[in-house]
């Protein structure tokens, strides 16, 4: 395709994708001294690493009664221990007198309190791509589980309200007491165990680093491999490998972008493509050759329910490069 052709087929793509966007795409931090909200990510290349079961059950303490997986990509809801194992649908209904059930905005809902689980089971969570779904904990709490994900927690999450995770989440934590105590809020992921001391964030796990930012209040993160306790100041980014842990300050673009997919948005600012196209594949069945991708920086603000085409065809719009999705297979030529 020229380069007329493109510019044209870019300013029609363009026109038909703006309409989904919101004309004021400056969030503003919603303040609630009884809700906590932040965001946990959890990144791998190419897969979804979950966590080893003799390492979730040491986490939560759990060393009897079984797991119930709610497997939504495959619309099963499994029980097992090492007895025995019973594999139903996943039922989904329409008033919150279900376990699960849409909710107003057709999102769907999971509430624990009412899957009858014992005190030493544990509930497992997992999403296919492109599903995001909105998890009820029993204090209160809320879970937007993006796309690709993996939650898990305990029947008994109130004694202690730990939880584990591997994709990415947005947190929305209500304050509970017990015998007049309150009781922290932690998740765990592979790296990092993250407690939760009233406040806003942002962690983002990688294959090579951990990545923690502080919006307000306070927050406590303890590198797994060191044992070293870091407490963050409001504005500050952390980034712990097994090495060392290096400090700086997002600027606002940095932090629209981690927040935009629970709106339904795809937010990239000044991202290389391949930075972009290794993170569309939590919202769209494609594969590409990471070693033949072109050198190209783009920002990019679109909502996630346009087609992977159109995204495609926007983005070749844009480069200097030729790029072609046949069958599931996006290729790229000069």
């Amino acid at each position: 395709m020229d380069e007329k052709s493109k510019g044209d087929l870019g300013i029609e793509i363009h026109d038909r994708l703006i309409h989904s966007i919101k004309k004021d795409r400056r969030r503003k931090i919603k303040r609630n001294l009884s809700t906590v909200s932040f965001i946990l990510v959890f990144a791998i290349v190419g897969c979804l690493v979950f966590f080893k079961q003799d390492h979730i059950r040491d986490f939560f303490k759990r060393n009897e009664g079984k797991e119930v997986t709610a497997d939504f990509l495959a619309g099963t809801l499994t029980e097992q221990n090492n007895s025995f194992s019973k594999t139903e649908p996943l039922s989904v209904g329409n008033d919150e007198s279900k376990a699960i059930f849409l909710d107003k905005d057709k999102k769907m809902v999971l509430n624990i309190s009412r899957l009858g689980l014992g005190e030493d089971d544990i509930l497992n969570i997992k999403t296919g791509i492109g599903e995001v779904y909105k998890v009820e904990l029993p204090d209160g709490s809320i879970v937007h589980l993006n796309a690709n994900s993996n939650l898990h927690y305990a029947a008994s999450y109130l004694k202690d309200r730990k939880l584990t995770l591997a994709g990415e989440a947005y947190f929305e934590v209500k304050s509970f007491k017990k015998d007049n105590k309150k009781v922290p809020f932690e998740v765990k992921t592979e790296q990092q165990t993250i407690q939760v001391l009233g406040t806003s964030f942002n962690v983002k796990t990688t294959s090579s680093y951990d990545e923690t930012f502080l919006y307000e209040g306070s927050l406590n993160v303890k590198a797994v491999h060191t044992g070293e306790n870091n407490k963050l100041k409001p504005g500050n980014l952390i980034r712990v490998n097994s090495n060392q842990a290096l400090m700086k300050s997002l600027d606002e673009g940095e932090i629209e972008e981690y927040l935009a997919w629970k709106d339904g948005f795809l937010y990239y600012d000044n991202r290389s493509l391949r930075f972009i196209l290794e993170d569309l594949q939590k919202y769209y069945d494609f594969k590409f050759d990471r070693n033949s991708v072109p050198v190209e920086n783009f920002t990019i603000y679109l909502a996630r329910e346009n087609k992977l085409e159109e995204l495609i065809l926007l983005l070749d719009a844009s480069s200097h490069s030729i790029l072609q999705l046949n069958d599931k297979v996006l290729t790229f030529r000069k």
